[in-house]
């Protein structure tokens, strides 16, 4: 395995090992805090060209398999962890984690041998293992998460900040399509901006039946995407133009997206929330809610923009709601109980169950 060195906007460097052949890649250096999970982590569209951090020290014990994943490809840039297994094992498995990834280099496997470097671009993923990720996460902690970049070689300050000032946001395509809904509720309309295929699926099975245009729509939702895409103002007009006119809701940072629509903030996190198990709590009392996030921004409520949902940890906005325009936004994917909530906050009285 050759050596790599994760280099940080900062100054930072870590050093570690090739699993894959690509060996270049830049992008937003993130983490991801579950025990399992890494399939779903690194096909979502909401990480696209992100370089993930696996906090969990093993990353490919159990391989892979078609059904969890949450797109049809790798959309993450890069991928740090501390070790990958020389075997998987997992009834479901279908193959292992680096010849999934391998599947989708745009490399010729006459190629594979070289010691030439690629930048991940067009479905090469940079695989590297090794790293004292503990370390790493501790960094992002103290200083925000932050670009940097995956190379075979240590880089001078002026490589570094040339590198770092290459990197681009990828453009997402949609990929996924709705899921069949047997029992609808809502009629809708989706905005995707980098829906995961278990986003269509718990819209389903809420009762959202997706497909209508918005000026026939009785509910437009927008999907989580990408960070960049909060500040993408082109979406942001595009979404400000539904406000008032139909009951609209954001999830992930699409909720970020309708805030800053809505004439709200939506502001950067030193790190956001990437994992499993993070509680939450409704302000209308009763039991928290254990979720699963993964966002960079978080909304400031102000005005008409008024707290639906706290972190109990550190008490930022979950979820919000502006009743004056019928607009709300949640960073997870709720039950029955609580899209009731939000259906309720944007003024529709269908209640699912």
């Amino acid at each position: 395995m050759k050596p790599i060195f994760l280099s940080l906007e900062d100054g930072a460097v870590f050093e570690g090992r090739s699993v894959s052949e690509a060996l270049e890649c830049g992008g937003l250096l993130s983490f991801y805090t579950g025990v399992v999970g890494y399939q779903e982590v690194i096909t979502d569209p909401a990480n696209l060209g992100k370089i993930i951090v696996f906090t969990y020290p093993l990353i490919g014990n159990y391989g892979i398999n078609p059904e969890d994943a949450e797109s049809a490809s790798p959309k993450v840039a890069g991928i740090i962890c501390k070790e990958y297994p020389p075997y998987y094992s997992n009834f479901r498995a279908t193959g292992s984690l680096k010849d999934y990834l391998e599947s989708f280099s745009p490399l010729e496997k006459e190629d594979r041998s070289s010691s030439r470097s690629s930048l991940a671009e067009g479905g090469a993923v940079v695989f590297g293992q090794g790293f004292d990720t503990r370390a790493i996460l501790l960094h992002l902690r103290e200083n925000g998460e932050m670009k940097a970049v995956i190379t075979p070689e240590k880089l001078s300050d002026k490589e570094l900040a040339d590198r770092i000032s290459r990197i681009s946001n990828p453009y997402y395509e949609p990929e996924n399509r709705p899921e069949p809904c047997d029992n609808p509720k809502v009629n809708a309309a989706i905005m995707d901006l980098g829906a995961s295929r278990s986003f269509f699926r718990r819209l389903a099975a809420l009762g959202v039946k997706d497909g209508l245009n918005p000026n026939d729509a009785e509910l437009i939702i927008i999907s989580d995407a990408p960070y960049y895409t909060v500040e993408d103002d082109a979406c942001i007009s595009q979404v400000a133009g539904w406000l008032g006119k139909k009951p609209v809701i954001g999830f992930g940072h699409g909720s970020a997206i309708v805030a800053k629509a809505a004439g709200g903030r939506a502001r950067w996190m030193k790190f956001g929330d990437h994992g499993v198990n993070i509680p939450v709590k409704y302000i209308g009392g009763g039991r928290n809610e254990i979720t699963v996030q993964n966002h960079n921004y978080e909304v400031v409520p102000n005005g008409d923009i008024e707290t639906l949902f706290t972190n109990v940890h550190d008490g930022t906005c979950e979820g919000f709601k502006c009743t004056s325009i019928k607009a709300a936004g949640i960073n997870f994917l709720p039950n029955e109980k609580w899209f009731n909530v939000l259906l309720d906050a944007v003024g529709l009285r269908t209640e699912v169950k």
